[in-house]
């Protein structure tokens, strides 16, 4: 007899999401994965000056907003057929780059680490930490309490077996702790040429407000450095740790392999991506191809002239049980449901053969492991892909930030043309991000959209009941615990899901 598991809301990620589950003999036979939250910013931009749309998308997200102002001006370059000069293409990866890594560290400490190992080891810690004893010392308060909730944030929800290796686990909550410290060395790293953190203000269509100084280069430096030892001699070898103590993890959420990721971080040109992008299917690669990419609303709440559907309508809508499931579109490329996503970004630029520095680097670290590119497609080829791209991207920012110019202006001023149409590509935290743009005979937004990582990841199913890219990762995977599926919870937050960008 089949059985229902349904997660409602998932807890530790971005935003409102629910997944249902038909389980037979314990395997997963069928998933459904609702975004729960409809907002409609799209629709509220249209009136307004062109020139706001970096501003107003930025309110998509608290998270990956950096990567909306970046694709807004993008998508009025492309527009205007304009260009940012050399600082300005600098000043822009110095402030996405930081944004990006503090984004992967917020992301596996904050939303994924508990997934993994146990808070409950620190009652057995007998070193000299200070940050660990004070944390033994709370959470021995805490189990004492009458509290409904002890120990929130830590609280494992799940009952299972996490990591008995109690140096991991120490280590791992050591590295916990300290990647808040890290995280806000980050934002100061954003601000300090975007501005503030979170919602940097100085990204603009023609470049970034902000000259740099001498003084700036050097506090981001330091700042850059900082972030450098923590990635590369905790962060990164926290990922590879428990990698192997959770090789299984390389085989459980398993997707499809159709990948799709954008051309990221240019050179100072604008050209030359350090992220080569593209399209991969059955580990193919061919270059992207932005015209192959639509939305099908077959099973999300909205009509076909994509508005969405009004309350009493989508009462009725439910009644008939039409199938419709979710607020999310389906994206598609070339009518393919594609992953999208650090492991994306990797295996398009490793298959592009066009960064052979970055290949090598892989190919290192695959080597320790014992693991191929095709362990990528799985929960803990995710985790370990954003770590590897933080390496990279580290060391990108530090050849970035020596050839910027101080005293010299990041922007160039233009006025927004009437009668617009322009399209914005970039790469942001979780995945490829697109803004299209059109404006009318004044110069106000006409028409706007986007499209971002999220969206192709939750997706519902298509006309085609093609799964989308989750929910065929949950499928066919086996649950050990009904009553505690934290296989589920692990799979799902691998891909990192945003539902605020997901449902804009």
């Amino acid at each position: 007899m089949s059985k229902k598991i349904v997660i409602d809301p998932l807890t530790r990620i971005e935003g409102h999401l629910k997944f249902s589950t038909t389980v037979q003999d314990s395997i997963i036979t069928d998933a459904k994965c609702s975004a729960q939250l409809f907002r409609g910013i799209e629709k509220a931009m249209i009136g307004y000056d062109a020139r706001t749309a970096n501003q107003i998308t930025q309110r998509i997200c608290g998270t990956c907003n950096y990567a909306h102002a970046e694709a807004a001006a993008l998508a009025l370059e492309d527009a205007m057929k304009i260009k940012p000069n050399k600082n300005g293409y600098l000043l822009r990866n110095l402030i996405t780059g930081a944004y990006q890594i503090h984004d992967y560290l917020f992301h596996f400490y904050l939303m994924s680490v508990f997934d993994f190992i146990d808070i409950n080891s620190i009652l057995s810690y007998k070193g000299d930490d200070t940050n660990l004893l004070k944390l033994k010392k709370w959470v021995e308060q805490e189990q004492k309490s009458d509290k409904i909730f002890p120990m929130t944030p830590f609280l494992q929800h799940f009952k299972s077996i996490y990591q008995k290796d109690k140096d991991l686990n120490f280590f791992s909550i050591k590295n916990y702790l300290e990647a808040y410290d890290i995280m806000l060395k980050l934002d100061k790293a954003v601000a300090i040429f975007g501005g503030k953190s979170p919602h940097p203000v100085t990204i603009e269509a023609g470049g970034v407000t902000t000259t740099p100084t001498v003084l700036m280069i050097q506090n981001y430096k330091l700042l850059i450095e900082e972030a450098e030892n923590f990635v590369k001699n905790q962060y990164l070898p926290n990922i590879i740790s428990i990698s192997k103590k959770y090789k299984d993890y390389f085989k459980i959420g398993q997707g499809y392999t159709n990948y799709l990721s954008a051309p990221y971080f240019p050179d100072e040109n604008g050209e030359n991506k350090l992220f080569v992008g593209g399209f991969v299917s059955n580990f193919k690669y061919e270059n992207i191809n932005i015209a192959k990419i639509y939305e099908d609303i077959k099973y999300s709440y909205y009509k076909e002239d994509l508005t969405p559907i009004d309350y009493e309508t989508f009462k009725k809508e439910q009644i008939k049980n039409n199938g419709k499931y979710s607020w999310s579109k389906a994206p598609r490329y070339d009518g393919k449901v594609v992953e999208v996503g650090p492991v994306a970004r990797l295996i398009t630029t490793y298959l592009s053969n066009k960064r052979p520095k970055i290949n090598v680097f892989i190919d290192k670290i695959n080597k320790e492991l014992d693991i191929d590119f095709k362990d990528y497609n799985s929960v803990m080829g995710r985790h370990l892909s954003r770590a590897i791209i933080s390496c990279i991207i580290i060391d990108k920012l530090k050849e970035d930030l020596k050839k910027v110019q101080p005293e010299v202006s990041a922007y160039e001023d233009y006025e927004v043309p009437a009668n617009i149409k322009g399209i914005g590509l970039t790469e942001a935290t979780r995945g490829p991000l697109l803004h299209t743009i059109e404006t009318d005979n004044q110069g106000m937004i006409k028409d706007y959209n986007v499209i971002s990582p999220t969206t192709w990841n939750i997706s519902p199913r298509d006309e085609k009941k093609t799964p989308g890219a989750v929910e065929k990762m949950l499928i066919g995977t086996k649950i050990e615990d009904e009553k505690n599926p934290i296989e589920l919870a692990r799979i799902v937050r691998s891909t990192d899901p945003c539902m605020a960008c997901s449902v804009h």
